[in-house]
């Protein structure tokens, strides 16, 4: 199987939820993919994969490598920020979310999730 099909393959898993099958397939991909074909968003869905196996640490460093290898786009940030949040790294989570509003500053889910965790900070420092 090429490349391109084991990416699409891991792909298709990912929208049907299949979490376990679409990450051993993005695995499948990176190990054979050369670095420069490892893009933002196999490093992504990596993570997402992982996240949702509960695997949060590693997802984190993949999303990571993401906002790395794209560090303008707003989104990179806002779902780090997400997966910060969900672990209980609030600081991480302000800041990642604050950078995504920087660089979008139309994006209003993150703006949103912004302002309810910081008026949770907030109460719990009352």
């Amino acid at each position: 199987m090429s490349n391109a099909d084991i990416r699409k393959k891991a792909e298709e898993l990912m929208k049907s939820r299949e979490w376990m099958l679409a990450l051993v397939e993005w695995e499948s991909w990176h190990d054979k993919a050369a670095e420069n074909e490892k893009d933002p968003n196999s490093f992504h869905d990596l993570g997402i994969c992982k996240f949702n196996l509960g695997r949060v640490a590693e997802a984190i460093k993949d999303l990571d490598k993401a906002a790395e290898l794209q560090p303008d786009y707003g989104y990179r940030f806002a779902a780090r920020g997400w997966m910060k949040q969900s672990a209980g790294d609030v600081v991480g989570a302000i800041a990642d979310y604050k950078k995504a509003i920087e660089l979008d500053p139309t994006d209003v889910y993150t703006q949103n999730n912004l302002i309810i965790l910081e008026e949770k900070r907030s109460k719990k420092s009352r």
